[in-house]
């Protein structure tokens, strides 16, 4: 297990640089599955360089991006001056902290590719923080990899392909939903989705019988406060 300090380190100015090459299309995705309106306050929880604001800001009343890393505050901010978009705020802070300050607050909250860079005990409390800043029956939309799909599996033996440095806990379907119910949530979906690249092309395999759970990237969870 890593320190948190290692961890940490993870997060500077290459991880910032290399995570504005990745396209937003790949959250684009997601929308279809998302429930929005205009009166809603939404909260975007470890956002990094703010890929989630330009899809999600302008269909919201306001939208707020979290982050610990300064490096990724200061890219969410030089993006947010280049889209012109007015609604957005974002904050370099302790999301435990944060949510203290912010209770109740929140219609939507996202937790998209985030659980997956912090430990159970860790992402465990930080729910459980998150579920106070989110309005009672407001919504927590948790994206992230599926432990069950065949590369992750790969990834996690060391065979021909490494797992990213950052992902240090890549969960199941089920080992999300336990720590999400254990921090106060109600699961209300669970979609198991095709992966936003080339690999794509293998989820219609997800539904043979037997070995198609090996074929199912990516897990997005609706969950309740």
């Amino acid at each position: 297990m890593k320190s948190k300090e290692t961890v940490e380190q993870l997060y500077g100015k290459k991880y910032v640089e290399l995570y504005k090459q990745q396209s937003p299309l790949r959250l684009a995705k997601l929308l279809k599955y998302i429930k929005l309106n205009k009166t809603f306050i939404v909260a975007d929880f470890a956002c990094g360089g703010g890929m989630l604001m330009e899809l999600i800001a302008p269909k919201v009343k306001s939208y707020i991006g979290i982050d610990f890393s300064e490096p990724s505050i200061k890219a969410a901010n030089e993006r947010k001056e280049r889209s012109l978009i007015k609604n957005a705020e974002f904050m370099c802070a302790d999301i435990n902290k944060f949510c203290q300050n912010h209770p109740n607050t929140f219609d939507v909250g996202f937790a998209l590719d985030f659980s997956e860079h912090v430990y159970d005990a860790e992402l465990a409390q930080l729910l459980r923080s998150i579920r106070t800043s989110i309005r009672p029956n407001g919504k927590l939309y948790l994206h992230t990899p599926n432990a069950e799909f065949f590369l992750e599996m790969m990834k996690s033996r060391n065979f021909i392909v490494k797992q990213f440095p950052e992902h240090i806990a890549v969960r199941t379907p089920e080992q999300n939903l336990s720590i999400l119910r254990e921090a106060g949530f109600k699961i209300e979906h669970v979609w198991l989705i095709p992966h936003y690249n080339i690999l794509k092309c293998l989820h219609p395999l997800s539904y043979i019988p037997t070995i198609g759970e090996y074929f199912k990237a990516r897990i997005l969870i609706e969950a309740a406060a």
